[in-house]
């Protein structure tokens, strides 16, 4: 069963993560948290597209590649073809390291693309630069 985590959400300040491993989730949640972010935490690409009916648009998507039910693929081009979301920052945060993987993101609509294993505080330098 997938489970979403969702905390109080303001729009003004809310991250989108679609992240299906509940350890990297839990992570980046926190570090988003204590950085003053509310964070919707999607478990799989279907949870994710679904989240995209929600009166709630984020400040920024941080999507993985490998999920159940939808790859991350399916969940940006959803997000690039809706009206209010196709301007919203997304990176990709996948162990996917192939060119080819690199570039279709890039050409699909991705703002950014980093890999697993990825370090904290350079995702931060880079969700600022995309939030300012």
């Amino acid at each position: 069963m997938t489970r979403n985590y969702v905390s109080v959400r303001k729009t003004d300040n809310l991250i989108m993560l679609v992240e299906d491993d509940k350890v990297v989730a839990k992570l980046l949640s926190h570090t988003l948290t204590q950085r003053g972010f509310n964070v919707e935490i999607s478990a799989d690409g279907r949870q994710a597209i679904e989240n995209l009916d929600n009166d709630q648009i984020p400040k920024l998507v941080l999507l993985d590649i490998i999920l159940p039910c939808a790859d991350g693929f399916e969940v940006l081009s959803q997000i690039r073809s809706r009206e209010g979301w196709n301007k919203i920052p997304i990176i990709m945060l996948t162990s996917k390291t192939q060119e080819f993987n690199v570039v279709r993101a890039f050409e699909s609509g991705a703002n950014d693309y980093v890999t697993k294993p990825f370090q904290l505080g350079e995702l931060m330098v880079r969700i600022n630069r995309l939030l300012n």
